[in-house]
């Protein structure tokens, strides 16, 4: 599940045939994306400035020929088109585990006994594979000229490290701070900001056994300056996002087996540097953009959309928005990008287990 422009996308895997289905955050159904057939799946989903792409492939054919195949597929138009396939070698079934995509450009992970970043650029059709690691890459954002990622430390030694790469240039970075065995991995960008995160605690060995890595402190990296700045510590794990100059992540004070959802939504304004809550009993967020955080509660997992702005719910339509429709599966060549035609504002709202509904909370 992701959002975007003010729509969310999500996979459902029982319907006939399996269908993204494109929402808006009243969770009033914008768009039915079908797939080919009935044993088709997909392992990646994205959408941003009106498109969607996903990685989709045939469950029905044997693994070691089966194709992994990335779509762009047009929600204003219903043109769908194929940027990159791959196909089982030297043994191994590669998988296209992540998508992020911004303008002319969409980065593919490429899980195939190690990790590789694929670029695709829109406007020319094609991929240029820009980034190879043994491990795996976490973390996979982009904005605008810049791309960034964590993975292993490439000079050797242990740890993790963030890579920015600048497009234009080719240029492939690393944020020096980022060096550390305490570096998960996980980080995201705005304009000139990346946001990532290190445990407080680096893992170790105690009488044989092995303590992984726990905690979590929020870092930010200002590009221009150089600068980076410690924003919080907690005993929780947090994964940061960023969108604009707003950052947010959940503040979990401990760790709570026995209950996950024990987090606060914590959203940090760069140019006042002031913080607030909003929502509260949360587990995780699953995505960020534009205003906008997605996130989740466990036992059963529901999905929630909140408004930092606080806003009450409402459907905004601009003119010429096409009604809701079941688009055909054909692949075109051909494709002009295409503005987003709708644009909303909501508080709250939920999914759960594919059946859809809404609900309005007041602001905690």
């Amino acid at each position: 599940m992701c959002i975007d422009d003010n729509l969310i996308a999500t996979y459902v895997g029982g319907s006939s045939p399996p269908a993204i289905m494109v929402y808006s955050p009243d969770m009033a159904l914008y768009r039915r994306v079908p797939l080919a057939n009935d044993t088709m799946d997909i392992e990646s989903l994205e959408i941003t400035e009106g498109r969607v792409y996903y990685t989709g492939y045939d469950t029905s054919e044997l693994w070691t020929s089966r194709t992994k195949t990335v779509y762009e597929y047009d929600l204003a138009t219903g043109e769908k088109r194929i940027l990159y396939s791959t196909g089982f070698y030297n043994n191994i079934e590669p998988r296209v585990t992540d998508i992020a995509a911004d303008g002319d450009h969409v980065i593919l992970r490429e899980n195939c006994g190690g990790d590789d970043l694929v670029l695709h650029t829109l406007s020319t059709g094609t991929n240029e594979r820009i980034f190879r690691s043994g491990d795996m890459i976490q973390g996979l954002a982009i904005d605008g000229d810049r791309i960034v990622w964590g993975c292993d430390r490439t000079d050797g030694e242990s740890g993790r490290e963030i890579h920015v790469y600048t497009i234009s240039t080719g240029e492939d970075t690393v944020i020096p701070e980022s060096r550390s065995d305490k570096t998960f991995g996980t980080a995201d960008i705005s304009g000139d900001t990346v946001v990532w995160m290190k445990a407080l605690h680096a893992p170790s060995w105690n009488n044989g056994s092995y303590i992984p890595m726990k905690g979590s402190e929020i870092i930010l990296t200002d590009l221009a300056s150089g600068m980076t700045t410690s924003l919080e510590t907690m005993e929780g794990y947090s994964k940061p996002f960023i969108s604009g100059e707003t950052v947010v992540y959940v503040n979990e004070p401990e760790v709570d087996y026995d209950n996950p959802n024990t987090g606060t939504i914590r959203v940090y304004d760069i140019g006042t540097a002031t913080f607030s809550d909003i929502a509260s009993e949360v587990a995780g967020i699953t995505d960020f953009e534009g205003g906008l955080v997605l996130w989740h509660r466990y036992s059963p997992r529901v999905e929630w959309l909140t408004a930092i702005s606080g806003t009450i719910p409402t459907t905004i339509a601009a003119k010429n928005t096409p009604g809701v429709t079941d688009i055909s599966d054909s692949v075109v060549q051909n494709h002009s990008p295409q503005k987003n035609p709708i644009g909303l504002v909501v508080l709250v709202s939920v999914l759960i287990a594919g059946i859809v509904g809404f609900a309005i909370l007041k602001k905690r």
